[in-house]
C-alpha cells in the first residue's frame, strides 16, 4: 500500500460538496479544505493501481473535478 498526499481542484465554491463525496471513497483520508476551491488529503493506494488511473476514476465520478494532483509521500503503508 503507497501513502500519497493529495491535491484536488474542484469547480469554485464545490470543495465542500465533492468532499463530503471522496468520504466514501476507499482508503481516503481525511481532507481539508484550503478554499471553496481546493481540498487536501491522503490517500493510501494499492501498490499494484496508479496514482493517474485513480485520479482519473475520481475525476469521472466526481464531475465537480477539475484536477487531481496526488503526490507520492514516499514510504509503504504496512496496513
Amino acid at each position: 500500500m503507497l501513502v500519497t498526499s493529495v491535491v484536488v481542484e474542484t469547480l469554485p465554491g464545490k470543495a465542500h460538496t465533492v468532499a463530503e463525496r471522496l468520504v466514501h471513497v476507499r482508503r481516503m483520508g481525511s481532507l481539508l479544505e484550503e478554499s471553496d476551491h481546493c481540498l487536501v488529503g491522503t490517500w493510501r493506494v494499492p501498490d499494484d493501481d496508479t496514482f493517474d488511473g485513480l485520479s482519473e476514476v475520481l475525476h469521472a465520478i466526481i464531475p465537480e473535478i477539475v484536477d487531481v494532483r496526488p503526490v507520492p509521500l514516499g514510504g509503504d503503508d504496512p496496513e
